[in-house]
Protein backbone atom coordinates (compact mmCIF):
# COMPACT_ATOMS: atom_id res chain seq x y z
CA UNK A 1 0.00 0.00 0.00
CA UNK A 2 1.47 3.39 -1.00
CA UNK A 3 2.14 6.10 1.59
CA UNK A 4 -0.48 8.33 -0.05
CA UNK A 5 -3.07 5.60 0.12
CA UNK A 6 -2.17 4.86 3.75
CA UNK A 7 -2.59 8.54 4.56
CA UNK A 8 -5.95 8.66 2.79
CA UNK A 9 -7.01 5.49 4.62
CA UNK A 10 -5.77 6.79 7.99
CA UNK A 11 -7.60 10.08 7.53
CA UNK A 12 -10.03 8.71 5.01
CA UNK A 13 -13.50 9.36 3.71
CA UNK A 14 -15.55 12.16 1.99
CA UNK A 15 -17.49 14.24 -0.40
CA UNK A 16 -16.71 17.65 -1.86
CA UNK A 17 -19.40 20.31 -2.12
CA UNK A 18 -17.25 22.99 -3.74
CA UNK A 19 -19.53 23.35 -6.75
CA UNK A 20 -22.79 23.64 -4.80
CA UNK A 21 -24.09 27.21 -5.00
CA UNK A 22 -25.02 28.84 -1.70
CA UNK A 23 -27.25 31.87 -1.26
CA UNK A 24 -27.05 34.47 1.46
CA UNK A 25 -28.08 33.16 4.84
CA UNK A 26 -28.60 35.47 7.80
CA UNK A 27 -26.13 34.68 10.58
CA UNK A 28 -29.01 34.45 13.05
CA UNK A 29 -30.12 31.14 11.49
CA UNK A 30 -26.67 29.56 11.39
CA UNK A 31 -25.72 27.59 14.49
CA UNK A 32 -22.66 28.97 16.30
CA UNK A 33 -20.59 25.84 15.58
CA UNK A 34 -21.31 26.33 11.88
CA UNK A 35 -19.88 29.88 12.04
CA UNK A 36 -16.47 28.82 13.36
CA UNK A 37 -13.74 30.36 11.20
CA UNK A 38 -10.30 28.90 10.50
CA UNK A 39 -8.52 31.32 12.85
CA UNK A 40 -10.69 30.12 15.76
CA UNK A 41 -9.92 26.46 14.94
CA UNK A 42 -6.26 27.16 15.55
CA UNK A 43 -7.17 28.19 19.10
CA UNK A 44 -9.02 24.97 19.96
CA UNK A 45 -7.51 23.18 22.95
CA UNK A 46 -7.11 19.55 21.85
CA UNK A 47 -6.57 16.68 24.29
CA UNK A 48 -6.68 12.88 23.88
CA UNK A 49 -10.13 11.82 22.67
CA UNK A 50 -12.51 9.53 24.53
CA UNK A 51 -14.78 7.06 22.71
CA UNK A 52 -17.79 9.36 23.26
CA UNK A 53 -15.95 12.09 21.35
CA UNK A 54 -15.53 9.78 18.36
CA UNK A 55 -19.03 8.30 18.13
CA UNK A 56 -21.20 10.24 15.69
CA UNK A 57 -21.02 12.06 12.38
CA UNK A 58 -17.95 14.17 11.58
CA UNK A 59 -17.00 16.29 8.56
CA UNK A 60 -13.63 17.77 7.67
CA UNK A 61 -13.03 21.48 8.19
CA UNK A 62 -9.24 21.47 7.77
CA UNK A 63 -6.92 19.07 5.94
CA UNK A 64 -3.16 19.66 6.19
CA UNK A 65 0.10 18.12 4.98
CA UNK A 66 0.44 15.50 2.27
CA UNK A 67 -3.21 14.56 2.69
CA UNK A 68 -4.28 18.03 1.49
CA UNK A 69 -2.65 17.38 -1.88
CA UNK A 70 -5.25 14.79 -2.80
CA UNK A 71 -8.12 14.96 -0.29
CA UNK A 72 -10.79 17.61 -0.79
CA UNK A 73 -13.36 16.71 1.88
CA UNK A 74 -13.81 13.89 4.38
CA UNK A 75 -16.86 12.58 6.24
CA UNK A 76 -17.02 9.81 8.83
CA UNK A 77 -19.79 8.11 10.79
CA UNK A 78 -18.51 6.21 13.82
CA UNK A 79 -21.05 3.96 15.53
CA UNK A 80 -20.98 3.03 19.21
CA UNK A 81 -20.78 -0.68 18.30
CA UNK A 82 -17.30 -0.20 16.78
CA UNK A 83 -18.37 0.04 13.12
CA UNK A 84 -17.61 3.03 10.89
CA UNK A 85 -18.18 4.22 7.38
CA UNK A 86 -16.63 7.14 5.57
CA UNK A 87 -16.22 8.81 2.24
CA UNK A 88 -13.62 11.12 0.72
CA UNK A 89 -13.32 12.98 -2.51
CA UNK A 90 -9.74 12.51 -3.63
CA UNK A 91 -7.83 13.80 -6.63
CA UNK A 92 -5.44 11.20 -7.99
CA UNK A 93 -3.45 11.84 -11.17
CA UNK A 94 -5.67 14.82 -11.96
CA UNK A 95 -8.88 12.83 -11.67
CA UNK A 96 -11.48 13.28 -8.94
CA UNK A 97 -12.86 10.08 -7.47
CA UNK A 98 -14.87 9.17 -4.42
CA UNK A 99 -13.29 6.67 -2.08
CA UNK A 100 -15.39 4.94 0.53
CA UNK A 101 -14.47 2.85 3.51
CA UNK A 102 -16.47 0.70 5.87
CA UNK A 103 -15.02 -1.29 8.70
CA UNK A 104 -14.29 -1.33 12.39
CA UNK A 105 -12.77 1.22 14.72
CA UNK A 106 -11.37 1.20 18.22
CA UNK A 107 -9.84 3.86 20.41
CA UNK A 108 -6.84 2.91 22.49
CA UNK A 109 -4.05 4.68 24.34
CA UNK A 110 -2.14 5.24 21.08
CA UNK A 111 -5.17 6.66 19.27
CA UNK A 112 -7.75 5.65 16.69
CA UNK A 113 -7.40 2.25 15.03
CA UNK A 114 -9.27 1.62 11.77
CA UNK A 115 -9.60 -1.98 10.62
CA UNK A 116 -6.74 -3.17 12.82
CA UNK A 117 -4.17 -0.82 11.20
CA UNK A 118 -1.64 1.18 13.19
CA UNK A 119 -3.18 3.68 15.59
CA UNK A 120 -3.21 7.35 14.67
CA UNK A 121 -3.32 10.08 17.32
CA UNK A 122 -6.92 11.16 17.91
CA UNK A 123 -7.60 14.29 19.89
CA UNK A 124 -10.77 16.16 20.73
CA UNK A 125 -11.79 19.74 21.42
CA UNK A 126 -15.37 20.95 21.90
CA UNK A 127 -17.26 19.75 18.81
CA UNK A 128 -14.08 18.67 16.98
CA UNK A 129 -11.71 15.75 16.42
CA UNK A 130 -8.17 15.93 15.09
CA UNK A 131 -6.60 12.85 13.46
CA UNK A 132 -2.88 12.94 12.76
CA UNK A 133 -0.70 10.70 10.61
CA UNK A 134 2.87 11.01 9.35
CA UNK A 135 1.60 12.47 6.06
CA UNK A 136 -0.85 15.01 7.44
CA UNK A 137 -3.68 15.85 9.77
CA UNK A 138 -7.39 16.47 9.52
CA UNK A 139 -9.69 18.43 11.81
CA UNK A 140 -13.25 17.15 11.79
CA UNK A 141 -16.29 19.00 13.12
CA UNK A 142 -19.14 17.08 14.73
CA UNK A 143 -22.23 17.34 12.58
CA UNK A 144 -25.75 16.02 12.41
CA UNK A 145 -27.05 13.50 9.92
CA UNK A 146 -30.08 14.85 8.10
Amino acid sequence: MSAGRQTRRALAAAVLLATVPFGCIASSVVAPEQRLVAEERSQLAFSPAAANDVVGFHESVDIQGDAAVSLRRIWYVFLADGAYTGAALAEVDGQLAFQTLTGTWALGPAGLVLDGAAAVPCESAPGHLRLSAPGGAVVLRRGALQ
